[in-house]
């Protein structure tokens, strides 16, 4: 990555929002397009852990998960010219809001409909077990409220990973075409 090249904005764009929306394809896709590094933190979390962020919650309990969120985003301070993915949940806890500062806030929604049929393509005989769909519905249901949180969002179901990258870099270039901002970014927009 180049982080003198301009048409690579120097805050960051931090892309959050509900589990299957497309936040890490979208991510991946603005990446290769400007040349820019990608920072996912449940990915950061998962290498220097060796196991996912659920794991260590159900091995080692809510607090320790909590903690290596809070650090892993803290370790973000400083970056800047990049793509950084944040789970919804992570964004739930209020010390991990930090980010905010960092960049532009994008948060990403989609259907339930869309989002269970991305789910059934991505984990195929497996979202046919009781069990497995009811996990995924619970960590569904505990991303719905970073909408909340009072972010610009993009609704995803309808559009492709590309034309969800090319709304997301126009938005981080300061284009909004395309997005619902909350009530009190509207004022601000020509």
């Amino acid at each position: 990555m180049d982080a003198n090249r301009p048409d690579i904005p120097y805050r960051n764009l931090v892309l959050t929002g509900y589990m299957g929306a497309g936040k890490r394809s979208a991510g991946r896709a603005v990446a290769v397009r400007l040349g820019a590094a990608l920072i996912d933190v449940e990915a950061e979390i998962q290498t220097q852990e060796g196991q996912s962020l659920a794991s260590i919650r159900a091995t080692y309990g809510e607090a320790r998960a909590r903690s290596l969120a809070q650090a892993a985003i803290r370790a973000l301070d400083l970056r800047r010219h990049s793509i950084i993915v944040v789970s919804g949940t992570l964004l739930l806890q209020t010390a991990n809001r930090r980010v905010e500062s960092s960049g532009e806030m994008l948060c990403l929604t989609c259907a339930l409909d869309e989002i269970l049929r991305r789910m059934h393509a991505a984990m195929g005989a497996r979202f046919h077990q009781r069990a497995e769909r009811a996990v995924l519905i619970a960590r569904l249901k505990r991303t719905l409220p970073v909408c909340e949180l009072g972010y610009p969002r993009l609704d995803t179901t309808y559009l492709s990973v590309d034309q969800v990258a090319d709304r997301a870099i126009a938005y981080w270039r300061r284009g909004v075409e395309g997005l619902k901002p909350p009530p009190a970014v509207e004022e601000l927009m020509p």
